[in-house]
């Protein structure tokens, strides 16, 4: 048995990992130097999920009318409002750019609220350190969460700093995956 795990052959050097690193770290430079275009980029990506997610719910519902004979009107309308949405963002980038910033700080803000209303959870198990800890942390959340409902360039500039820093962050585990 100890046999088989000292006998371990070497593992290969992996070129595809060494490569999409490197792309992943100039992406995620570029990105921290061109904010203004990753939101921009950022915003036809969401567009063509969101045209794609409205096309797939069309498809769902004629087969859940075939398959089930239901007739699943909420498909229809979550579809439309999906294209429609797909093709405003897509052709109105300041708008998507807006509202994108808008759906972060509300959702940095409801995570927050959700954490909050988890404390009580939380100090069962963890005890009154970590209840101490959340809810310093929880403050501090919604406390940032309002500020960027209110200043949304700053809110723009923090997701672009996100998608910056978690490109980099991949791209190095990918370099180092090669080796």
């Amino acid at each position: 048995m100890i046999e088989l795990f000292s006998a371990r052959q070497p593992k290969p050097f992996g070129w595809g990992n060494l490569i999409l690193g490197i792309l992943l770290i100039v992406l995620g430079c570029l990105s921290f130097n061109r904010p203004d275009k990753t939101l921009h980029l950022l915003t036809i990506l969401v567009a063509i999920g969101l045209l794609l997610r409205g096309i797939y719910e069309l498809w769902c519902r004629v087969g859940i009318k075939d398959l089930l004979g239901f007739n699943a009107g909420w498909l229809l309308i979550m579809a439309i409002v999906d294209i429609i949405l797909g093709i405003v963002f897509l052709f109105f980038h300041n708008f998507g750019s807006t509202v994108i910033v808008y759906i972060f700080a509300f959702w940095f803000l409801f995570d927050a609220i959700a954490d909050v209303s988890t404390i009580s959870l939380f100090s069962r198990f963890h005890g009154p350190a970590w209840t101490i800890f959340m809810v310093i942390f929880s403050i501090l959340q919604i406390v940032i969460a309002v500020i960027m409902l209110f200043q949304p360039m700053l809110s723009a500039i923090m997701l672009v700093w996100l998608i910056s820093f978690y490109l980099i962050v991949t791209g190095i585990f990918k370099v180092v995956q090669s080796f």
